[in-house]
């Protein structure tokens, strides 16, 4: 999921792949609630994985890209650790 999360952030936010890392906030990205839920929307139709709307709700709360990850995992009831899709 980390690695489809950072996909989305590249091809929705114009970023480079070095751009987005952990620690980058969502700020640095220009990401704002819309572009949030946008990306939202684009990992659950790659994915396949149904996100709760807690998950979107809950961005607003988080400030890094590492911290969207977790919550995103947590929330399709992933292990953090999870690279896959």
């Amino acid at each position: 999921m980390r690695a489809a999360l950072d996909e989305s952030i590249v091809r929705i936010c114009g970023v480079s792949d070095g751009a987005v890392r952990p620690e980058t906030t969502l700020e640095e990205l220009g990401i704002d609630s819309l572009i949030a839920a946008e990306i939202i929307t684009d990992l659950e139709i790659r994915t396949g994985a149904e996100l709760p709307m807690d998950v979107l709700r809950g961005l607003s709360m988080l400030g890094t890209v590492g911290e969207v990850a977790d919550h995103i995992c947590v929330g399709a009831d992933l292990t953090a650790a999870d690279d896959g899709s």
